[in-house]
């Protein structure tokens, strides 16, 4: 059998909206206990958004508040940008 394709999970970036395969894209969880944290094996437990790994796109979603809205957390998301713009770049 040949011509056989595989499906490829697609995920939405949080910053510009586009719909990228999930491989491309940086994921961010929700983890209690740690807070939002940047998951580079995309296996770790709690609500997970997706960015594209450019930094205008982080900094876009978090001008827009869409990571704590996209996360369901409280707060602006400024107090993880450092850490965010760190690992997505």
């Amino acid at each position: 059998m040949t011509g056989v394709t595989r499906h490829v999970p697609l995920r939405r970036c949080v910053g510009c909206g586009r719909q990228r395969p999930q491989a491309e894209l940086v994921r961010l969880a929700a983890v209690p206990d740690e807070g939002i944290v940047v998951d580079r094996d995309q296996r770790r437990g709690g609500r997970g958004a997706y960015l594209c790994p450019d930094s205008k796109c982080v900094k876009r979603a978090l001008a827009r508040g869409s990571i704590p809205r996209a996360l369901r957390t409280p707060g602006s998301g400024a107090a993880w940008a450092e850490r965010i713009l760190g690992a997505g770049t």
